[in-house]
């Protein structure tokens, strides 16, 4: 064994000798026995009812056997006040359904804003009525539902004392809503089997809150108040439910979604028809642990991605998950280094299946994801001279709960490509994160990560951790970060890093956000940012300032102001030994966002920034232009319109050549429009184009040098989609996708247009 691998092996010991110390002390620091955290909370009392009330949005006698819950107090605008208007609400259950009744009072109910969207779509401005169940009582997790004056369902999981609010999350439940001469009614029906908590307990003490949002005045009101010092879903400022008794129980349920598809696809002038079936399991192995198994998963009716612009081809484009599967309970998996990015699992092979297993058991949460991608027809070893790459990706994420609101966790990711094939590759990664907080308004945040490569890359270490402060008036952090040259987790996470390079930044933060609450102002704010850039290669730091100043107004219109000054640095690859191209630049941007409650509503940006290209080793301007309008004619119709144009300019300010750069003027237009026909019959469109799609490739000069040459061409993309959501969990989709391009073509023509069914039915027991 080498020097160099001596001291591998040194350091690794020494990372696992450390985390192995931390996780002891932090398990040994917690006492095994349940805090009381019943007193001095304010709490709400469930009653047990037979029959059972009526999901209808009117208000039954039978609710009068609950007690009534009132006496709302302000966090916006007055914090500390009494509510303006009041809201009560009563809770009963049964063996089977948690019930809760919210009557919002209001002198002026034909005033109450209220639109017709998707579930899960945000409704905000509108009037709304929130709660959570904190059903473990211990500020780490909880459910959250939601609704509007229209009944549409809104529900997520909180996790991290509210700091994460994971809004993928669905279960089935039930609410109708419905205005009268009063104000409004929300009524809501939660199965038991859709929540997870300890059926051991002789009575249930669950984390409880309740928020009330009223748009006229622009009023947040709670049941117990969390102020302005703190997040608006903050859990351990909340009060508590009681009265649950044990007969209750979560049960052992099994939700099973088979689903089938039709589609038919048109390329080249060629149709073709493809039939495919598969299914969705869900089973509650206990009543706090689920087992997610997916078989031949089909994402088709999945919205396409939006163009983007992206000059810097150093660094991939981040795009959003909008695959079920991977989207429920992703809150455990997001840690400040994103090791675990779902969008590499079926980039490029097929997903065959899939499982996923999260649960909670005592202090500790947990979840492991396993999915094999490929044709698989030879047993997972890859064939080298077929493709597409055969794979075994695997993640394994472990937290613990500490002190009131504080976790501790572990995380494993790995993809092996090929296994025991003459092609075989992997990409490993092991993590430990913590979330601290201290005293009332301290965090520290923070992860370490090692990384190992067998393939192209090496092994390699990577760290973050921020300490700082927040309250309604201050916010200030310190924040490190930090990596080796050889670190790589890009086999299954998500990580912008130039080959060959080790980083270092330090950034110091302060920001004042005073909320004044005048008749022409809301709130301003004021920050100031200093940051701090060492990378391998380079003989020069980068440092820099950055500052904001916004102002927001009654009517929540926004203006904002930014400037940034700095030095940067690059490494002009061609000299020998490297050489460091140093340059000053001075960064604005301007932006402006109109009430996006009225019926029309508008969002501005303009921007000018220094600009370095990596292609031609010279620097220049980035001038952009960021505008869209909204539209809201209906309730039930939205439309938006939003154009994006940003301009390459060289310091003469004179436009960059398009076959060394790319599209130098590159511009992007989207258009999306919604309409609900009821509150589970939609139609959705999604239209873009843009002048910047770029083809570009290797090619060699008259000298034997090779450099990036790009195609620049247009393209067109569009999707429709028709849906019915006709019970909970259970749908139907006729979707059409179609896109043009002139890409070494004389005019625009379709390059792939798909027609696509799909029919999917939930069987739960």
């Amino acid at each position: 064994m080498d020097l160099v691998e001596r001291k591998r092996l040194l350091k690794g010991g020494y990372y696992a000798l450390l985390v192995a110390f931390f996780w002891l002390y932090v398990g040994a620091s917690v006492a095994a026995e349940e805090k009381n955290f019943f007193k001095g909370r304010r709490y709400a009392v469930a009653v047990r009812t037979n029959p059972p009330p009526q999901i209808d949005g009117y208000v039954d006698p039978l609710w009068l056997k609950a007690p009534a819950q009132q006496d709302f107090v302000q966090r916006f605008p007055h914090q500390g006040e009494k509510a303006f208007v009041d809201t009560k609400f009563y809770i009963m259950y049964d063996d089977d359904y948690l019930y809760l009744l919210f009557i919002m009072i209001d002198p002026e109910p034909e005033a109450i804003p209220a639109r017709l969207v998707e579930r899960d779509y945000m409704f905000y401005p509108d009037d709304s009525i929130n709660f959570y169940l904190d059903t473990f009582n211990d500020s780490q997790r909880a459910y959250y539902f939601s609704t509007n004056p229209l009944g549409v369902e809104q529900d997520g999981l909180i996790s991290e004392n509210g700091n994460k609010v994971d809004m993928s999350w669905d279960c089935v439940f039930h609410v109708a809503a419905r205005r009268n001469k009063y104000g409004w009614v929300a009524e809501f029906a939660i199965p038991f089997k859709s929540l997870r908590f300890d059926n051991s307990r002789k009575y249930q003490v669950w984390g409880f809150n309740v928020w009330r949002i009223r748009k006229v005045n622009r009023e947040i009101s709670y049941w117990s108040l969390v102020d302005q010092n703190y997040q608006m879903f903050r859990l351990d400022k909340g009060g508590v439910l009681i009265g649950i008794d044990r007969q209750v129980s979560s049960g052992n349920h099994l939700d099973f979604l088979p689903f089938g598809t039709l589609q038919m696809q048109t390329r080249s002038g060629v149709n073709r028809w493809l039939y495919k079936g598969g299914l969705d399991l869900r089973y509650g192995i206990t009543s706090d642990v689920t087992l997610n198994v997916t078989l031949n998963p089909d994402f088709g009716q999945v919205e396409i991605d939006e163009e983007q612009i992206n000059l810097d081809k150093r660094y991939e484009l981040f795009l959003q998950e909008k695959r079920p599967f991977f989207l429920e309970n992703t809150n455990l998996f997001q840690l400040p280094i994103q090791t675990f990015y779902s969008r590499r699992i079926g980039a490029g092979s097929d997903i065959k299946g899939g499982v996923k297993l999260t649960g909670k058991s005592g202090p500790y949460s947990f979840g492991l994801i396993g999915v094999v991608t490929g044709d698989w027809r030879n047993r997972g070893l890859g064939d080298p001279n077929q493709g597409p790459p055969e794979e075994i990706f695997t993640v394994l994420r472990i937290q613990r709960d500490i002190f009131r609101s504080s976790n501790v966790g572990f995380m494993f990711t790995g993809v092996e490509e090929n296994l025991g094939g003459r092609n075989y590759s992997f990409n490993r990664s092991a993590s430990v994160d913590w979330n601290l907080f201290i005293g009332a308004h301290q965090f520290f945040t923070g992860q370490m990560v090692r990384s190992a490569t067998y393939g192209p890359g090496g092994d390699g270490n990577a760290a973050r951790f921020t300490l700082g402060h927040y309250d309604q008036t201050f916010l200030f952090y310190l924040d490190g970060y930090f990596y080796d040259a050889d670190f790589e987790v890009n086999g299954t996470g998500f990580f912008w890093k130039l080959p060959d390079k080790g980083h270092q930044q330090w950034t110091l933060y302060a920001e004042t956000h005073p909320i004044v609450n005048r008749r022409f102002l809301r709130s301003w704010g004021l920050s100031a940012g200093l940051g701090y850039i060492r990378e391998t290669l380079e003989q020069n730091p980068s440092v820099g300032v950055n500052n904001r100043f916004w102002l927001e107004f009654p009517d929540q219109s926004r203006i904002e102001f930014a400037v940034a000054n700095y030095q940067d640095v690059e490494t002009d690859y061609r000299a020998q030994p490297f050489k460091d191209i140093v340059y000053r630049g001075t960064d604005v941007r301007l932006s402006l966002q109109t009430d996006i409650g009225k019926p029309v509503s508008l969002r501005l940006t303009l921007s000018q920034n220094r600009q370095y290209y990596f292609q031609t080793y010279s620097t220049g301007y980035d001038r952009g232009l960021l505008a869209s309008v909204m539209v809201k004619p209906l309730s039930n119709t939205f439309f938006e319109l939003s154009f994006e144009r940003r301009m390459f300019l060289d310091d003469r300010f004179r436009y960059m050549p398009m076959e060394a750069i790319g599209q130098n003027d590159a511009q992007v237009w989207i258009f999306r429009g919604r309409y609900l026909f009821t509150r589970d019959v939609f139609a959705r469109i999604f239209a873009q184009y843009t002048n910047g799609a770029e083809f570009y490739e290797y090619v060699q000069d008259a000298s034997g040098d090779y450099y990036l040459r790009y195609t620049v061409f247009d393209r067109i993309s569009a999707n429709i989609l028709l849906g019915w959501r006709f019970t909970p969990l259970s749908a139907a989709y006729l979707v059409y996708t179609e896109e043009w391009n002139n890409f070494r073509r004389a005019q625009l023509g379709s390059r792939n247009r798909i027609l696509f069914f799909k029919l999917s039915y939930l069987f739960s027991w």
